[in-house]
């Protein structure tokens, strides 16, 4: 069941579905400067930084953010937040990152190697994908 985050405005917290992923891919292009678009009708490719996308944040219908794991050079599991500056408000952007990193953690034990492992099959198949 979605949980709302009462602000200024109802956002809902959900977790990320597959149906979700081109959404979420063209908000990680626009928020992080990559042009998804290049001259040779290639698009850009997906790095590990892209992560793997666990929770979203959506006003209506729209995904206006997203929560993420990724794995540094230390091996250490390091939660992140792309949400759109036009939505964000105060310390949304942390709140959101402390509640996908508690509800994550509730349901898994952290496995560093498979964690990782789930992000490079990820940004593979995102990549082979589009």
């Amino acid at each position: 069941m979605p949980t709302t985050i009462k602000e200024k405005t109802a956002l809902k917290f959900e977790p990320v579905h597959l149906s979700d992923l081109t959404k979420i891919t063209d908000l990680y292009f626009s928020q992080t400067g990559i042009e998804k678009e290049s001259t040779n009708f290639e698009q850009p490719k997906l790095t590990e930084e892209f992560g793997f996308p666990i929770y979203k944040l959506v006003e209506g219908d729209l995904i206006i953010g997203y929560s993420y794991f990724t794995v540094n050079s230390s091996e250490e599991i390091i939660f992140k937040a792309i949400i759109n500056p036009e939505y964000s408000f105060g310390d949304l952007e942390s709140r959101f990152i402390d509640r996908s990193k508690q509800k994550y953690v509730s349901k898994k034990e952290l496995d560093h190697k498979g964690m990782k492992n789930s992000i490079t099959r990820m940004v593979d198949w995102l990549n082979w994908s589009r």
